[in-house]
């Protein structure tokens, strides 16, 4: 048994968001929804996943209070499963790899904001800290 098997290897935090996206690619337009959104990509939940290397344009709506990020990104992995399911969702992972400072911090904010109210309030766990 590999002794890495279930080490997060990923560099940056991850959060459970749903947000549309619109990819462009050369099959044409297509469109999505993250799963998991980090400083440096995401997982895109979608009908008919890239195959790995392939580069997109992405366009991410992250709330109705703001502007679409927009990103290209390269195609890390790829799930081409014909399970739709909660467990293993088709899809893809991506890398950014052409992202605004703006943006890239945007989503920073998102993901931090998020992964802070996923935590347990540390208050109720143990009054003797």
């Amino acid at each position: 048994m590999d002794k890495q098997e279930g080490i997060e290897r990923r560099q940056h935090p991850r959060a459970a968001v749903s947000w549309p996206v619109i990819m462009k690619s050369t099959r044409g337009l297509m469109s999505g929804e993250t799963r998991d959104v980090s400083y440096g990509g995401a997982f895109i939940r979608c009908r008919e996943p890239l195959k790995p290397s392939q580069v997109l344009e992405l366009s991410i709506s992250v709330s109705l209070l703001c502007p679409r990020v927009q990103a290209t990104a390269e195609v890390i992995w790829s799930n081409h499963s014909t399970s739709d399911d909660e467990l293993n969702p088709r899809g893809m992972g991506v890398r950014f790899t052409n992202i605004t400072s703006t943006d890239q911090e945007l989503i920073s904010a998102l993901v931090m904001d998020n992964l802070k109210n996923e935590e347990p309030d540390r208050s109720e766990v143990s009054s003797t800290d």
